[in-house]
């Protein structure tokens, strides 16, 4: 079957397949099924990214996916060394190192049907897509700041559950790191973009701050709950009133910002003792009709959130109205305030992933060094056998114990010192993207590692590699 959708990925998709039976086996036995790599460690472009969002596939597509992240890890883990699985209301991505080739297809298999919404990224421009969902580029409403606790908490659980390790640990950082510095260094998340959050900040702007006032908030549910946190968030001091029909919700509302509850009956006596009246409630009719807001003091304000509206218009004269279109202005001002972010918001992303990329190399770098000093350490303890042989052979067996730690802290001492350039030189060759310098060097050192290690399988078997299951 013909897949236009794999071919994104550059050839990931190899001819090479491993026979299922033998797949299971290995996945059976729990030996970690991985890729063919490269000589100095994981290059960048081994990073693969499958992402099904909002902006390119219908919120259906989105929505199914959404509540199967355990499945995606049991099916897909088993073809990548490192994954991670970012799921929220509007996105659905898969972020994978090394991927066997049969990845890709087993992406499709999962997807079934949502398959044909779905994009592949590779190396920079996968951990580039990453860096702007952390910043809220990506978002539906531009800037918002959720998405960067779901990245966070989509690694978290990922390391957590021993799917991440040296190489997702590194992108993730360097994403949460970016989505914190954009927030920080520009106003990409200025103002509120919900009809909550900007009527809060709309009667700010109107009234001044609101300690030492009277807040109503009119109604306990989702929208009411948000703007009596927005107030409490913003004044201590301010004394904050909940009313609402089930009285139950109003008290523990009340009882989360510090407030006092009521029902909708005391409405005639807490709008006279109110400055600032938010309506949040779902209504057929005005609730707050136009003789009640009569007895509210002058310079009293009026902020009508609800649909259908709550409040009686127009509202007496000698008080201040805000209604949902409005809010609406606000809104369009904040979001444009926003878009002019953007700019100074992606050179933010594109430097830090300049530093991720020259991040990702070093630890690559990292591990042909662990090649090379594996190899010098095996030679240093076949020359240390020999030695303590030697000595024992001349009659020093009372001093050997001591000579041998003595001999072992002066060869560790040497192999730093001797290999400290070659060191340095690794580290240069894999920041300035020449890792083909470093792989040939790497590769002589793998080989006589193998030949040593085939005279010594049991005593020089380098530790901490995971035994692959290699195709057939």
């Amino acid at each position: 079957m013909h897949r236009p959708w794999l071919s994104a990925i550059g050839g990931a998709v190899g001819p090479e397949m491993v026979g299922m039976e033998r797949l299971r086996d290995c996945v059976r036995r729990g030996v970690t099924v991985v890729a063919e790599e490269s000589a100095v460690g994981h290059s960048l472009e081994s990073l693969v990214a499958v992402a099904v969002t909002h902006k390119w596939a219908p919120m259906d597509a989105v929505g199914a996916l959404e509540n199967r992240v355990e499945e995606a890890y049991e099916t897909l883990a088993p073809y990548a060394e490192e994954l991670v699985v970012l799921a929220t209301c509007n996105r659905f991505e898969v972020y994978a190192l090394a991927p066997d080739p049969r990845f890709l297809v087993k992406v499709e298999e999962f997807l079934g049907p949502y398959a044909s919404y779905a994009r592949v990224l590779r190396g920079e421009e996968a951990a580039r897509h990453l860096f702007r969902v952390a910043s809220g580029l990506e978002s539906a409403i531009l800037g918002e700041n959720e998405i960067l606790g779901q990245v966070s908490r989509a690694y978290e659980y990922a390391r957590e559950h021993g799917y991440a390790y040296k190489y997702m640990s590194l992108l993730f950082h360097y994403a949460i790191k970016t989505g914190k510095l954009v927030r920080g260094k520009t106003m990409i998340s200025y103002g509120n973009v919900g009809a909550p959050g900007a009527a809060v900040h709309a009667a700010e702007k109107i009234i001044g701050s609101y300690n030492g006032r009277t807040v109503l908030v009119v109604g306990a549910g989702e929208a009411g709950s948000i703007v009596a946190r927005l107030v409490r968030q913003r004044a201590p001091r301010a004394r904050i009133l909940i009313a609402n029909r089930t009285v139950e919700k109003a008290v523990k509302l009340a009882e989360e910002v510090r407030g006092e509850a009521f029902g909708l009956d005391a409405l005639p006596e807490l709008l006279p003792r109110s400055d600032v009246v938010f309506a949040a409630v779902t209504v057929e009719e005005p609730l707050l009709r136009r003789e009640m807001l009569e007895r509210m003091r002058p310079g009293s304000l009026v902020v009508d959130i609800s649909n259908p509206p709550a409040v009686e218009t127009p509202v007496p004269s000698h008080l201040g109205y805000i209604g949902l279109q409005g809010l609406e202005r606000v809104i369009q001002e904040t979001l444009e305030r926003r878009r002019r972010e953007v700019p100074k918001a992606e050179r933010i992303v594109e430097e830090q992933l300049g530093l991720f990329a020259k991040a990702w190399r070093r630890r690559a770098a990292d591990e042909a060094i662990a090649t090379m000093m594996e190899y010098a350490r095996i030679v240093s303890r076949e020359e240390l056998e020999e030695l303590a042989s030697r000595l024992r052979g001349a009659g020093v067996d009372g001093a050997s114990t001591i000579v041998e730690k003595l001999a072992q802290d002066f060869a560790e001492s040497l192999i730093k010192k001797l290999y400290r350039p070659l060191i340095v030189y690794a580290h240069r060759a894999a920041v300035e993207g020449e890792p083909g310098q470093l792989d040939n060097l790497v590769e002589s050192f793998r080989r006589e590692l193998e030949k040593r290690v085939t005279r010594h399988p049991k005593r020089d078997r380098p530790s901490g590699r995971p035994e692959k299951c290699p195709p057939d």
